[in-house]
């Protein structure tokens, strides 16, 4: 697979859905299969290509020109491997993975697919951590104090999890139960309502 110009979080995104999917059954058994794919995107997803330098003097590819498009990061997923159920990205920040698990079983619920994939990423960016650091959101310190007068802001990670849900019998992960909600009005857009 070429991966010149692939944005990272993509790459990321297709390598561990695969490995996923790929470790409970071959992976030319999916192809035309209806497993849904639900991507989660926590926080901004990197327009940044993947190589630096040199390789910015060459001409645009595929893999560049659709990088910062989130319909391609779930997209390219079902591509590959070849999945016809249900497929989306969804960004509600730092909630996204969650959500993702939350539609999953809700496609699995309304009998849209027999299995779905859920996928979170969330990768580090260097203008979104100048940003978050100029906004005063990150710790100087490097240590969350939750709950405490010492908390001074957050401390950001990165990473990207899939798991599959199943409706049958075989069911690797029991999902009890799911459910979305905003928390309405909050002191501002990045702080949570504290009665919710």
């Amino acid at each position: 697979m070429e991966s010149q110009g692939m944005n990272p979080q993509m790459m990321v995104v297709l390598e561990t859905t695969t490995a996923t999917l790929c470790s409970l059954s071959c992976r030319a058994s999916l192809v035309n299969m209806p497993v849904g794919f639900f991507l989660g995107v926590g926080g901004a997803f990197s327009t940044e290509s993947a190589g630096k330098g040199a390789r910015n003097t060459q001409a645009p590819s595929v893999y560049s020109g659709t990088s910062g498009a989130l319909s391609v990061a779930s997209g390219r997923v079902s591509f590959t491997l070849g999945l016809t159920g249900p497929c989306l990205t969804l960004d509600t920040a730092c909630s996204s993975s969650l959500v993702a698990v939350h539609l999953a079983a809700s496609a699995l619920k309304l009998i849209e697919c027999p299995e779905a994939a859920a996928t979170g990423v969330g990768m580090l960016t260097q203008k979104v951590s100048m940003a978050f650091s100029a906004a005063g959101m990150l710790s100087a310190f490097g240590r969350c104090h939750t709950f405490d007068r010492r908390g001074d802001g957050y401390c950001r990670g990165e990473g990207c999890g899939a798991i599959l849900l199943s409706s049958g019998v075989s069911a690797k992960v029991d999902v009890i139960g799911t459910a979305v909600q905003q928390d309405g009005p909050s002191a501002s857009l990045t702080a949570p309502n504290g009665s919710s």
